[in-house]
């Protein structure tokens, strides 16, 4: 999937529609500024003034699949006692992390079939929207009343890559992407994807959506609430706004690994919503309460899961440590691969771990 939909200023949920600028060149020479050093006061995803640091969060010279010349500051995660959610702070400019997306590598997100979330979200699209009988096809339960051949869903995904996900849907569904990547857009609609707009703020007003994705899109924008404002109206009646990303609220992240848990670790990863945000967001609009799925990212092999687990325990240990023994690794494959510049800078990368992931559900009613 592709995320270059960095968005970023201090703001109350009401915030206005995105505004997303044009991409800047940064120099090779020297590392992004964030926009401000000064401890937070307020919670940038609800506004509320009970926040606290939950500590400094380790610097990364890796970012959307490139090597950085200079690291990124981590800056420190920040919980919220009011959402439960968090947020790092301080974090770089719109234009810095655009400038930085639009450097990335092509290939940086595409659809692993291993990951559970993305298996799951399939099974709601096919079940909500294309019919019994394809619904059975794809191993879904349904009613005796369930309707035979309804009209096709029309789904958007919002970061949608080159388009793996969309594909990976029944051919009867009508598929639809927001990318904003030239390179990658253009490679959805070779393989049959309608690129509706490049962000949702250029996507025209006709036409609803029976169901909009965002899957690993909401933990790059610095403002959450902002993103689903600009999805909202082009949810149909009955429609579904179904978002994965990780969970804040488990226990391990908040009250363990902290600021060095390995899903706030990664330089693009910058706002964690919880599920009393999504409550938050969906008042006096009309929505049904948001419901939610906790699951891991995908299945792990147990040796594959115990050798992420005990890297994770050595991030919280001593990053100095994880980098010094991925240093050796990565230049054993560097010199096999020829990879031109080495990374000074490591995170553990430990998905399917944890049960720290969450599918969040938002429907319009009919």
């Amino acid at each position: 999937m592709s995320h270059a939909l960095g968005m970023n200023s201090q703001s109350a949920m009401t915030s206005p529609p995105v505004t997303i600028s044009p991409p800047v060149t940064i120099s090779p020479s020297a590392a992004p500024s964030p926009q401000a050093t000064n401890p937070p006061t307020t919670c940038r995803l609800c506004g509320a003034t009970r926040i606290r640091c939950l500590g400094t969060v380790p610097d990364s010279d890796y970012f959307a699949g490139r090597v950085l010349p200079q690291p990124i500051a981590g800056g420190r995660l920040w919980r919220c006692e009011a959402c439960a959610s968090m947020f790092r702070h301080p974090i770089l400019t719109d234009s810095a992390y655009l400038a930085l997306y639009a450097q990335g590598a092509a290939d940086e997100w595409q659809a692993d079939e291993g990951r559970q979330d993305l298996s799951i979200i399939r099974k709601m699209i096919v079940a909500a929207g294309v019919g019994a009988e394809i619904a059975v096809g794809f191993g879904i339960g349904v009613g005796a009343g369930a309707a035979v051949g309804t009209v096709p869903a029309r789904v958007l995904d919002v970061g949608c890559g080159s388009g793996d996900f969309l594909l990976s849907l029944p051919a009867e569904v009508a598929k639809f992407g927001v990318e904003p990547s030239v390179a990658a857009a253009a490679a959805a609609t070779h393989r049959g994807v309608s690129i509706a707009a490049p962000t949702l703020e250029d996507l025209p007003a006709t036409g609803g959506f029976d169901v909009i994705t965002m899957i690993d899109v909401i933990e790059h924008v610095a403002l959450p609430q902002k993103l689903l404002d600009a999805a909202l109206p082009h949810l149909s009646p009955g429609g579904r706004l179904i978002i994965a990303t990780g969970d804040p609220g488990h226990t391990l992240w908040r009250r363990v690994f902290r600021s060095r848990f390995w899903y706030s670790s990664f330089p693009e990863h910058i706002s964690f919503p919880s599920l009393v945000f999504f409550n938050l967001w969906q008042r006096n609009k009309g929505l049904q309460t948001p419901t939610a799925i906790q699951l891991q990212y995908r299945r792990l092999p147990l040796i594959t899961r115990s050798l992420h687990f005990v890297s994770q325990l050595v991030f919280l240990a001593s990053p100095a440590l994880l980098n010094t023994v991925a240093r050796g690794i990565d230049a054993f494959r560097r010199t096999s691969r020829h990879t031109p510049r080495p990374r000074r800078f490591f995170s553990p990368g430990a998905p399917g771990v944890f049960t720290d992931h969450q599918i969040v559900v938002i429907r319009r009613p009919p």
